[in-house]
């Protein structure tokens, strides 16, 4: 979506993208369907007021909200403060502290586009044993993302490397429809399809599908095996656009021998 597009193309795009029809959301926002409809076709200028409680009833995301408030002519209504800022030193050290419990399994801390912001020592420990195979892995291992289906970096050492590609585009599929503003979640699709290996029907959405609640991911090397499941963390009812897209990703095993030999790597 173009920053430059008006306040009611963003709203009826957001709207499209919730598959809500007019009155179902005039209704949720508090708002006449009369009124909604001049809104989105710029006959009516929504208050302040009105474009947050709009964006509310629609779960739009705070960096979004803002760029809704910015083409409504007002000024955004959510900072984006630095990780290490003092605005959010206490989700810092909350972050510091889930970090270092998940030891000695690994976890990382990522931001929407999946970029590795930091990494506890199990999961550092962990990946220098799935080294990248060249400069260009090296540099995908930074993405949690592009580091699974990168050839030469996580996506070498996957054994269900497949159900594992799979899974992600999916997710990310699910991720960018449900944020018609996000320019750069779209982007690092683009950048994922264009992966080698990436199938040419990854390209579009799965239909008729039901995503699998999670999705086992296992990891061989010459002398180390291990299967893993994640789990996903989010900072709940935040107002700062930098806690609402932190995430922290934490690996568990998923088997005995699993955690012995995560247990045995931390010693």
């Amino acid at each position: 979506m173009l920053a430059s597009e008006s306040f009611g193309v963003q709203l009826r795009s957001w709207r499209s993208a919730r598959q809500l029809s007019q009155e179902a959301l005039a209704d949720r926002a508090g708002v006449s369907t009369r009124h909604l409809s001049f809104v989105e076709n710029g006959r009516s200028q929504p208050s302040r007021e009105l474009v947050l409680a709009l964006a509310g009833a629609l779960d739009v995301p705070l960096r979004d909200r803002n760029a809704l408030l910015l083409a409504a002519g007002f000024a955004p209504a959510y900072a984006a403060s630095p990780l290490d800022g003092d605005e959010l030193r206490h989700l810092r050290r909350a972050i510091d502290h889930v970090l270092r419990q998940q030891e000695p399994y690994g976890a990382v801390v990522v931001d929407r586009l999946w970029n590795v912001l930091e990494a506890n020592q199990g999961a550092t420990r962990m990946l220098l044993r799935f080294p990248p195979r060249s400069a260009d892995g090296a540099a995908a291992m930074r993405n949690v993302l592009i580091a699974s289906l990168h050839p030469d970096a996580l996506r070498g050492y996957i054994v269900n490397g497949d159900e594992v590609a799979a899974h992600l585009v999916a997710r990310l599929h699910r991720e960018v429809a449900s944020a018609p503003g996000d320019d750069e979640r779209r982007r690092l699709l683009a950048r994922v399809l264009a992966l080698p290996g990436v199938p040419a029907d990854w390209r579009s959405p799965p239909v008729g599908r039901a995503a699998a609640p999670f999705v086992l991911v296992h990891l061989r090397n010459h002398d180390l095996e291990l299967r893993l499941f994640t789990m996903l963390t989010s900072i709940g009812t935040p107002l700062d656009v930098t806690a609402e897209e932190i995430h922290i990703e934490a690996y568990f095993p998923a088997d005995d021998a699993t955690d012995a030999a995560l247990r045995q790597l931390g010693v």
